[in-house]
């Protein structure tokens, strides 16, 4: 048996919270706030990166579905698994993050990673002060082909950027050119 699937609509953040019928003094936007003003964290940031690339293709549609075999697809079927990491953390930091992403197979797709491509999103900035995901300037992305990933990880569950550089195929690449590498 398995449950009917769930209708969801797009949000606006204006929905105002409900005790018996009468709505509350908060909104779905303070929500948002409270939960995820904080984009250099790493849950976060991993879903603002899937945002970019979204916004970077110009793929219009709104669904996001968690734990899906890949991230985006884009209007010409393309699947793109996407994973992002940052130098600088929300905690506090006695040196900069080691640079590694994870590339372990979804474990509902029977051990096969089902995505065209990994793109991998790097916040580049490694000055506290300064970073700024909201500043596309302070990206830079890996794109590879995930039959590169298969061929040569094999089942390997994560990555660091040294280990994608040295044995990896790839095409590094900043925001304003990501639409004309997963076009080729």
């Amino acid at each position: 048996m398995s449950l009917p699937e769930i209708q969801t609509e797009q949000k606006s953040g204006k929905e105002k919270f409900l005790l018996n019928g009468i709505e509350q003094d908060y909104s779905l936007i303070d929500f948002w706030s409270w939960n995820q003003s904080d984009l250099i964290e790493n849950r976060t940031r991993g879903i603002l990166a899937e945002y970019i690339v979204k916004k970077a293709l110009e793929i219009k549609s709104n669904d996001r579905i968690e734990w899906d075999d890949y991230d985006i697809i884009t209007e010409t079927g393309v699947k793109i698994e996407i994973k992002s990491a940052a130098y600088i953390q929300t905690w506090e930091q006695t040196k900069y993050s080691n640079i590694s992403f994870d590339i372990s197979v979804n474990k509902r797709s029977n051990s096969e990673r089902k995505s065209d491509f990994y793109l991998f999103c790097l916040l580049d900035c490694k000055t506290q002060n300064n970073i700024n995901p909201l500043n596309l300037e302070q990206w830079t992305f890996f794109v590879v082909e995930t039959i590169e990933i298969n061929n040569v990880l094999q089942s390997q569950s994560t990555i660091t950027l040294n280990s994608l550089k040295r044995k990896l195929k790839y095409v590094e690449c900043k925001y304003s050119e990501i639409k004309k590498i997963i076009k080729q």
